[in-house]
């Protein structure tokens, strides 16, 4: 079943790209939109997801940190951020998140991040955008940009969790998005096993500004999927606060609960 919603997930997704929205109106007669997580039928104009699923990927904490989006209590003093980010460094100046990487919102992030899961992707991006939308409008970017992968990577993946996350939140919030201004100059390990110090070190210098790009004074969203240690969006954050950004907001689907 699981396949047969994965090849319906991919007509649709190459639909979307080439005909008008009277054809994908036919197209959802003929397969009625379903939730993204369950397969369950849902309304075309509504969310992408049914209630259900809606509800188990909505955070359980509605209290959190600006500055790395971790879940904290009502009457936590914010001043200076929270107990897991109040003795670090970032470059960026706050995190916008959904909700956080455990339980179903790990499955979903997990799934997103698959082949086949650009319309995951988008489903969860739009649910960030319709969770927070009056804070990104109050942040008021001039660009949305996604952290790059290496070159080398991208040939042997047709979907990028980041970039599809980052291109549907800047067309929800009507930003421009760009995914060439920043760049991967270096292939860094994979880090999902990396203690943070050893993150750190792995992703300094390792990311770098086009030469003809020109974002002095403006104010960056910078989209990642997961935010688990913060390290690899610090270092681009960096790379673009030296190149002249004035702001940059980090948006993610889910951040880890605990960074150690």
């Amino acid at each position: 079943m699981s396949q047969i919603f994965g090849m319906i997930e991919q007509v649709r997704d190459q639909a979307e790209r080439v005909i008008s929205a009277a054809a994908m109106a036919a197209l959802d007669f003929v397969y009625p939109p379903e939730c993204l997580l369950c397969g369950d039928e849902v309304d075309s104009s509504g969310p992408a997801f049914c209630g259900k699923c809606q509800s188990k990927i909505k955070p359980r904490l509605k209290d959190e940190c600006p500055r790395c989006g971790a879940p904290v209590g009502s009457y936590a003093d914010l001043t200076d951020g929270c107990g897991q980010c109040r003795r670090e460094s970032f470059a960026f100046d706050r995190v916008i998140r959904l909700g956080i990487y455990d339980g179903d919102m790990r499955q979903a992030c997990l799934r997103a991040k698959a082949r086949g899961g650009s319309g995951l992707s988008r489903g969860l991006a739009a649910s960030l955008v319709n969770e927070k939308r009056s804070l990104f409008e109050q942040l008021a970017p001039d660009l949305v940009v996604p952290i790059p992968e290496h070159w080398t990577r991208r040939l042997l993946h047709s979907h990028y969790a980041a970039e599809t996350v980052s291109r549907e939140i800047a067309r929800q919030l009507h930003v421009r998005w760009t995914r060439t201004t920043l760049t991967k100059i270096r292939r860094t390990p994979k880090q999902a096993t990396s203690p943070t110090p050893i993150r750190r070190r792995q992703q300094q210098g390792s990311f770098g500004i086009r030469r003809a790009a020109d974002i002095s004074g403006k104010s960056i969203l910078l989209v990642d999927d997961i935010l688990t240690t913060g390290s690899t969006a610090n270092a681009a954050a960096r790379t673009l606060k030296q190149s002249g950004a004035k702001q940059i907001v980090v948006a993610v689907i889910a951040v880890s609960p605990l960074r150690k």
